[in-house]
């Protein structure tokens, strides 16, 4: 099939000269004036693309173009595939969008700037919740770690109750152990406290007694969601939200608002028994909404230092100087954790396992060694989410079990500004080792972790993952060479990671992820061509229009 689509390719290739042909309508848009990457390693470069429904038609080079209802002039403007992000929460993506993202405020006045603002957009009565104040207080965003602040802002519910008084408020500091409720809210919980601050089992408490969000609610947090993809060209994400998302999707899809594809995994393991019941095993589904893939953990995050480690975090307290990370729900009884994943891929359900630290990595690469001596070898594309740090003796390993690594490059900008502070710059070498997976045999597929953590903001705009990828260096372009910069990888190799490769990790490869005759017609048109300008200059860049099974959902010049 691919020889065939290759050689049609060629054909119109050699067909590309002359004037547009004035026979009858052939296409139903059709852009010209470009410069497409198809991301087809056959036939990388186009001038021309022509659509009709939802499939690519054809695709060539020179002037020669067929007939079309729409006929986009895109004045030279570079065109990808569409960004496929294989690593999103969307509901918790939603959520931050229309409530408050407090994660990077440290200061009174820009918090209550951020409280009027959600108050602002939620009809009286919403609940305000999250927010996570304070992540970014002892580094600020885009620092690479060399210069710590001091911390230690304490809102009072003073500061924000004569904007909320028809909002019951109760957000948290980024570690939890605080939280802030408003006037409304203390009185809504039944609790008295004159400065708002909560702690400890009052602070879960409260916390527990927020009312559960309505359909309403959830569906507006997911158009806020869809609108944020459709701006930065990302038209299929891989989500791990809470299973009452798929009614959301449905819903959307149902009415003709669902505006980017979606590959929809539970996330806790002891659901595969669910998932074999509605048969969401061997990537069920259709082209919106497809099923098929299960997430688990092994160990916990970076942020938390729950991140498991061979040997303890270099900055431990006195208290706990042995600590080497924690596990998950189902990682604790590591017998009961392998049976349950034999028996999910039995059921051929493709697994997806977080992973972080050295030793979490290396127990996953176990686990699989144990799937295939019991299971049989076959393509089952095990994906090791986020391969964050690998023991120097394991990345053998994972080219040798064609591991499919699903990291989310941004976090190497993000995180450094804590990397070698918590684990020293040795370990360090093999964290966010782009160029080393690459070169031991793992397919790298980049998404973006949105929204985050509740210590760490992480854009869906990709923008921000090529650049982090290219450059391994901070918003701000620090350190000048780039963090361990034998990691960097080339822009053509991150943008096959931001696309072709998350169509594969999915097993859609023969429908999406390149641009070619019969794959769907997803993709994005960028405002700057990025491989003639500064990576420093990606973080500027803009998508001008994206565009999801032939139709424009984004055009930036109708938004402004």
């Amino acid at each position: 099939m691919r020889a065939r689509l290759s050689l049609f390719a060629s054909l119109l290739l050699l067909a590309g000269c002359g004037s547009p042909p004035t026979g009858p309508v052939q296409a139903d848009l059709v852009l010209i004036d470009a410069k497409i990457w198809t991301a087809n390693p056959h036939e990388p470069w186009a001038d021309w693309i022509a659509v009709r429904g939802s499939r690519i038609t054809s695709i060539g080079r020179g002037d020669s173009y067929p007939d079309a209802v729409r006929v986009l002039d895109l004045d030279g403007r570079l065109v990808v595939p569409g960004f496929n992000d294989t690593h999103v929460h969307f509901a918790q993506a939603g959520t931050l969008l229309l409530g408050v993202n407090l994660l990077d405020v440290s200061q009174p006045s820009l918090f209550r700037r951020r409280i009027e603002e959600a108050a602002r957009r939620l009809p009286a009565g919403s609940w305000i919740t999250g927010g996570d104040w304070g992540a970014y207080e002892a580094w600020e965003r885009g620092s690479d770690g060399q210069r710590r602040n001091e911390t230690g802002l304490l809102p009072s519910r003073k500061l924000i109750d004569d904007l909320t008084p028809d909002h019951p408020v109760v957000v948290t500091r980024f570690d939890r152990r605080q939280g802030l409720a408003n006037a409304s809210a203390l009185r809504e919980l039944g609790i008295e406290s004159e400065s708002g601050i909560l702690e400890g089992l009052q602070l879960q408490s409260a916390l527990d007694a927020v009312p559960e969000k309505p359909f309403e609610r959830r569906l507006a947090e997911s158009r806020r969601a869809l609108e944020e993809c459709r701006r930065w060209g990302v038209t299929t994400v891989q989500d791990m939200s809470p299973l009452d998302q798929v009614d959301i999707y449905e819903h959307l899809r149902e009415r003709g608002e669902l505006t980017c594809r979606i590959h929809f995994s539970p996330s806790r393991l002891n659901e595969y028994g669910m998932m074999i019941e509605r048969g969401w095993v061997g990537q069920a589904g259709d082209e919106w909404i497809r099923f098929g893939t299960l997430k688990t953990h092994i160990d916990g995050i970076m942020g938390a230092r729950s991140a498991r480690f061979f040997e303890p975090y270099d900055d431990n307290e006195p208290d706990r100087k042995d600590w080497r990370g924690g596990w998950r729900e189902f990682s604790e009884d590591l017998d009961e954790f392998r049976r349950m994943l034999i028996e999910a891929d039995e059921a051929h359900i493709q697994l997806r396992i977080h992973a972080i630290g050295d030793e979490a990595n290396s127990i996953l690469l176990d686990i699989l060694e144990r799937i295939e001596a019991t299971n049989g070898k076959r393509d089952r594309r095990l994906r090791m989410v986020h391969a964050q740090v690998i023991h120097p003796e394991d990345f053998a390993r994972v080219g040798q079990h064609a591991i499919i690594a699903e990291v989310q490059p941004y976090h190497c900008s993000d995180d450094m500004r804590w990397m070698e502070e918590r684990i020293g710059p040795e370990r360090s070498r093999g964290a966010y080792a782009f160029r080393t997976l690459l070169d031991a045999g793992a397919v790298l597929a980049f998404g973006s972790d949105w929204p985050g953590t509740n210590a760490s903001y992480y854009p869906v705009n990709p923008l921000y993952g090529l650049y982090a990828a290219v450059t391994r260096q901070t918003v701000e372009q620090t350190p000048t060479e780039g963090w361990f910069p034998e990691e960097r990888i080339t822009l053509e190799q991150a943008l096959r990671a931001y696309t072709g490769a998350g169509a594969f990790a999915t097993f859609e490869e023969s429908t999406k992820g390149t641009l070619e005759p019969g794959k769907l017609a997803d993709l994005a048109v960028l405002s700057a061509d990025l491989f003639e300008i500064s990576p420093a200059r990606w973080l500027d860049t803009k998508v001008d229009y994206t565009i999801v099974g032939g139709r424009v959902v984004y055009d930036r010049a109708a938004d402004r």
